[in-house]
């Protein structure tokens, strides 16, 4: 395990142990037919940028499986990292793909992720890295913690949970070339 802290951004490399990942991967298999353009959903990737969500009923499994076993152990990792919660934390869970494209790559625009205006900025956001491959781009940007800081870069890793605040903008680099597969999860 390799864990390092960036400007108040969390790593931790070889996150789940083998068997874990191995479940996870078999579920982010089973959802091949359940991706959605991130665009045709309202979101904020564009290009070849695809996301599951919920409401999808040949999905629920694979996102149940997914939940069961990243859930608790992100839950774990981020009260270590020092994040408090008041009560029972609510959960926001999906998985985001993106396909390298050099003529028109994928991206995601700045932005803190959402979950209901009810519920404001979440307490953390967590981007869990199943697949990553042949990648060129595709870095998770966040803003530096100081105003006018540097942003931190995070190149992607299969096994690699990325932790930062939940009101720290964000950003995935164009993706040139390579497949990434991330499960962000949301603690509100």
């Amino acid at each position: 395990m390799s864990v390092s802290i960036h400007d108040g951004v969390c790593v931790r490399r070889n996150f789940l142990p083998l068997d874990a990942m191995l479940v996870v991967l078999a579920a982010v298999d089973r959802l091949a037919g359940s991706w959605t353009s991130s665009e045709e959903l309202g979101l904020l990737g564009r290009g070849r940028t695809s996301q599951v969500r919920g409401g999808d009923l040949a999905a629920q499994a694979p996102l149940d499986e997914i939940r069961r076993v990243l859930a608790p152990a992100v839950l774990a990792w981020v009260k270590q990292c020092g994040y408090w919660f008041p009560g029972p934390p609510r959960l926001q869970l999906f998985p985001v793909r993106m396909i390298g494209d050099a003529a028109e790559p994928p991206r995601q625009v700045p932005h803190v992720d959402s979950y209901d205006a009810a519920a404001g900025d979440p307490i953390c956001t967590n981007v869990f890295y199943v697949r990553a491959s042949g990648l060129t781009g595709g870095a998770l940007m966040a803003e530096g913690a100081r105003e006018g800081g540097a942003p931190v870069e995070l190149r992607p890793t299969p096994n690699t949970l990325v932790t930062l605040p939940g009101n720290r903008v964000h950003w995935v680099d164009p993706l040139l070339a390579g497949e990434r597969v991330s499960v962000v999860v949301n603690f509100y």
